[in-house]
């Protein structure tokens, strides 16, 4: 039984390496490359606030989706706790935005925010569509194979969640695991207790708990 907890320690703690080190190469990304300090731009969450207004001013003929991807680049693996997630809007099949909750880099006047079209989801939706898919991106689909997202509901969710100005975080999903991967967790000390990051947690947000607790299915 030692040897077995033992091991799932060492798992955890290299899994932990791995997203920490991951993580830095992605803030360095926010920090200094172009296509990426954008997310900062105060305007992001304004010029979301308008796109989501005017889809349910109208909504006939759109649609809203949810994709799945590599987290941090083409390079890293996806698994089923290291992925990204982000929302696509469609009108009249024809993909307009992508939608999701970013980190922002340092100098930003916010920690985080909603952003239309950061350039890895745009990049990585048109491998997707183009067939070389090398950032692993499938859509998304319910718990209980729910296929068709609630248009109005997802996004009035997504609209609420703005509005109360929730920051980033990025082990916030921890609210959103199943059972089992709480119960792995549960090995790991403080301060990376499964207690101590959901008390973090509260009233922040990163790319996957943001879609999972406004998503609305038909």
């Amino acid at each position: 039984m030692l040897k077995k907890l033992t091991l799932y320690l060492l798992i955890l703690l290299s899994f932990i390496a791995f997203i920490s080190c991951a993580s830095i190469q992605a803030n360095q990304r926010l920090n200094n490359a172009a296509e990426d300090v954008v997310r900062g731009d105060s305007i992001n969450n304004i010029l979301v606030k308008e796109y989501l207004q005017n889809v349910l001013m109208t909504p006939e003929g759109r649609e809203v989706k949810v994709y799945t991807r590599k987290a941090f680049s083409p390079n890293n693996k996806k698994d089923s706790i290291v992925f990204h997630m982000f929302y696509a809007y469609f009108k009249d099949g024809k993909m307009e935005h992508t939608l999701v909750f970013t980190a922002t880099p340092e100098e930003s006047e916010f920690d985080g925010s909603w952003m239309l079209d950061a350039y890895t989801d745009t990049e990585s939706f048109n491998s997707y569509i183009e067939s070389s898919n090398i950032w692993e991106v499938e859509e998304y689909h319910g718990p209980n194979g729910e296929t068709i997202l609630d248009l109005v509901r997802t996004t009035n969710n997504i609209l609420e969640r703005l509005e109360k100005g929730y920051t980033f975080f990025g082990p916030a999903s921890i609210r959103n695991l199943p059972w089992y991967h709480i119960l792995w967790l549960t090995l790991v000390p403080p301060p990376c207790s499964p207690q101590v990051l959901i008390l973090l947690s509260i009233n922040k947000d990163n790319c996957t708990s943001a879609v999972f607790e406004t998503i609305a299915w038909k």
